[in-house]
């Protein structure tokens, strides 16, 4: 009899297929091995054969009757009721205990508790400590029984794999297919017993949670890969030449006279090890990031490159740049709605095999480059997720955090976490910003103690606009903005708020703005990113700050923090033209815009950044501040500021810890578990819905066409507005594609 482990691959060609990509994973991961074998003093040989075993046994559940029948349905094109399945992987884990165990009596533990076992039983689905993955099978009447040949077959295949490199499979002893997988797990983790924590408490926690993660990861990458019949390309190779050609083209698009890389590129691609390069905006930091990036991957050993930002925008904007340099098949793209961003609106593309597997890939860590929000490295630390093969990928991988000095003290403690981490682990750290205060970065030196700073300081003299304080609100002043409009200028106008960027935009309807901020369906949300880089007039909220390639003459401004106030003015003469005519208006803030900016407790955040930059203008020379003059205004505005010794950020400092000691290190966390498990704090919840006006639209649709009509509303506003129908949240708003969402009622609008 043949059996099989996919409709299209039998149990010998997919386990043979499985091995081929262990082999090629274990080469491209050798020096991670070889880090992770050292910090733990064990043997590469010894780790390398108990990743094999996982690899030998993963499927070898399989080998009975429900998931054979099961195979025979899907080839033979009929249905097949999964509700009579058994999950395989429980098989898998009684075999893979039992080897694992003869393993470590004969060549030493790697842990005391059962990684392999472990790792097998949750190849497929979560595994948390209440085994929700596994409630069928522990709801069973019956226990299905492993099938005699299929089961010789298995460990045959197994040994053959073994004896390849010279080791021998264990044997396993009679009467083994006759345990009960299911309680035999549950076993582990029955509370009253507390089989698995008392291991574990022999255990160094770090040490065998990431001997998991490194044994789990290798094993998703050979499976997945071979299961998806594609080769593994585990890091990119360009030459520095080949980079410096395209950042040639890349200006000649724009414009621009290329002469050869500045001193910063220059400098940043010359540093090998952990970096902090600060540097205003349109200095090159993108494009030195990745000469840094591919000389230290190198030196690695061809690693993988990640690249974290603050938003969803910012990394599609960067995903664009990286595809066009490394190959769209090579970079990955990774945030809440990067299945949207990257599959487009077709459902017959979207919905493809091939796309839902790069899209997996994408959220693993898996593509040689990968582009995200900082948020998918983090949520690693709550065992969220496909977290294991992310933390294999990441550690020992080139990692750059751009706009390191944007995140609150919740955000930047867990960034803290992560950095220590991972930097233990062989990740080498680029860290980015145009405005960092230097409390910021002794923080920074406390994490990383070597590493190198690079300041660009040719600039600190130069001037890109004139800077005008304004005591008035930015409304009252509609006949400036219209003249600079009317006389050719591009403008661009940011505000602190969604309601006062709409009203703005409906007052000004007859210029043709664009109207751009976070409360736009995905769908139009999308169109509008595609469309701002060649729009003249642009009326945004913060979403245009960082990472944006967008050039303007002239800034109208609400007042924010300082640093957002350069990076909007980062937009304004980007490539600093001394014959331009470029101008900054800062106007008075708003008081719903001290909520927004509050995220650090700082009350008096938004009156001291107005009167800093009132004072700086008013002592400068016609208004022009230097570049210098822009990164004084931050140190004096956060001077006095000490952000790690918050409550918010010695709060996330602990966090991981205390979440893993609950998770007992390895397992799985369940979906909504903990209410501090988030990546960002706000107390301006928000919750995704669809519009009541498409209702009629969507209410057909497949779940991933449906999400183009998503957006983020208020809570307290989906509260009182909502409509739930057929398990969809629809929120009564008023929608339109040039102003998005407006809320009513309207008076809560500024």
């Amino acid at each position: 009899m043949t059996y099989y482990a996919k409709p299209d691959q039998t149990y010998q060609e997919h386990i043979e297929a499985v091995y081929q990509a262990w082999l090629e994973t274990i080469e491209a991961k050798k020096n991670l091995i070889k880090r992770v074998a050292q910090l733990y003093d064990f043997s590469e040989e010894r780790f390398l054969i108990s990743s094999l075993l996982t690899v030998a046994l993963h499927d070898l559940g399989k080998m009975i009757p429900p998931f054979q029948n099961m195979m025979k349905a899907k080839r033979d094109g009929r249905k097949y009721n999964k509700k009579d399945n058994y999950r395989h992987e429980l098989f898998s884990f009684i075999y893979t205990a039992w080897a694992a165990s003869c393993l470590s009596r004969e060549e030493g533990y790697l842990t005391f508790i059962p990684v392999e076992a472990m790792a097998v039983a949750g190849h497929h689905r979560p595994l948390n400590t209440d085994l929700t993955s596994f409630e069928r099978e522990r709801m069973a009447d019956t226990m299905p029984v492993l099938l005699p040949d299929g089961l010789q077959e298995a460990i045959y295949l197994a040994g053959i794999i073994f004896a390849k490199h010279g080791w021998k499979l264990p044997s396993f002893k009679n009467g083994l297919e006759k345990d009960d997988p299911y309680n035999r797990l549950a076993s582990l983790v029955n509370p009253v017993d507390n089989i698995f924590g008392k291991l574990l408490e022999k255990d160094d926690r770090k040490r065998a949670r990431i001997i998991y993660i490194l044994i789990k990861g290798i094993l998703h990458y050979a499976d997945w890969f071979a299961s998806g019949k594609i080769s593994i390309q585990y890091s990119v190779r360009l030459s520095f030449e080949e980079i410096i050609e395209v950042l040639k083209n890349r200006c000649e698009e724009k414009g621009i006279v290329f002469s050869g890389l500045r001193p910063f590129q220059q400098k940043m691609s010359q540093y090998s090890g952990h970096l902090l390069a600060i540097a205003s905006t349109g200095s090159g930091k993108t494009e030195g990031s990745l000469l840094w990036a591919l000389k230290n991957m190198q030196e690695m050993g061809n690693a993988k490159l990640i690249y974290l930002l603050p938003t969803m925008n910012t990394a599609n904007q960067i995903w664009k740049r990286l595809a066009a340099i490394f190959g769209e098949d090579n970079v990955g793209l990774t945030h809440s709605t990067a299945n949207l961003f990257l599959t487009g609106e077709q459902e017959d593309e979207g919905d493809t095999w091939e796309n839902r597997r790069n899209l997996l890939l994408d959220r693993a860590f898996m593509k040689p480059v990968t582009v995200g929000t900082v948020d998918q490295l983090l949520t690693t630390g709550f065992n969220a997720g496909h977290w294991t093969v992310k933390e294999a990928n990441a550690a020992n991988a080139v990692i750059v955090l751009d706009e390191i000095h944007s995140y609150d003290g919740w955000t930047l403690g867990l960034i803290m976490s992560s950095i220590r981490h991972f930097s233990k682990l062989g990740s080498r750290f680029l860290l980015m910003s145009a405005t960092i205060p230097e409390r910021l970065i002794d923080l920074v030196k406390h994490e990383l103690p070597h590493i190198n700073i690079l300041r660009e300081e040719t600039f600190l003299s130069a001037t890109r606009s004139k800077f005008f304080v304004m005591n008035k609100n930015i409304e009252d002043d509609f006949d400036r903005i219209i003249d600079a409009v009317s006389k050719g200028y591009k403008v661009l106008v940011v505000v602190n708020t969604v309601e006062k960027c709409q009203q703005i935009a409906n007052c000004l309807a007859e210029f043709n703005p664009l109207c751009y901020h976070s409360r736009f369906i995905m769908r139009d949300r999308k169109k509008i990113e595609e469309q701002i880089e060649h729009h003249s007039f642009v009326i945004a909220t913060q979403v245009v700050e960082v990472s944006l390639d967008i050039d303007y003459d002239w800034l109208f401004t609400e007042c924010a923090p300082p640093d957002a106030i350069i990076q909007r003015a980062g937009r304004i003469n980007r490539y600093r033209d001394p014959n331009r005519d470029s101008r900054v208006y800062l106007y008075a803030y708003t008081e719903k815009a001290e909520t927004i900016y509050n995220p650090i407790n700082d009350p008096d955040l938004l009156s001291r950044s107005y009167k800093v930059f009132e004072e700086t203008v008013n002592n400068s020379i016609n208004g022009l501040l230097t570049e210098r003059e822009l990164i004084e205004t931050v140190e004096k505005v956060y001077r006095y500021y000490e952000i790690e010794k918050t409550d918010a950020y010695l709060d996330a400092i602990d966090i991981y810890s205390e979440i893993q000691k609950k998770r007992m290190a390895i397992f799985d966390s369940r979906l909504g578990e903990e209410e501090q498990e988030v990546t960002r704090r706000s107390n301006y919840d928000t919750v995704p819905v669809i519009p009541l006006c498409f209702y009629g639209d969507v209410i057909g649709l497949s779940p991933v066409k449906r999400s183009w009509y998503e957006l983020k509303v208020p809570l307290w506003y989906v509260m009182k507005n909502k409509h739930i129908d057929r398990g969809l949240l629809f929120c009564d708003l008023k929608y339109d594609n040039f102003t998005g969402a407006i809320l009513k009622p309207q008076s809560n609008i500024i």
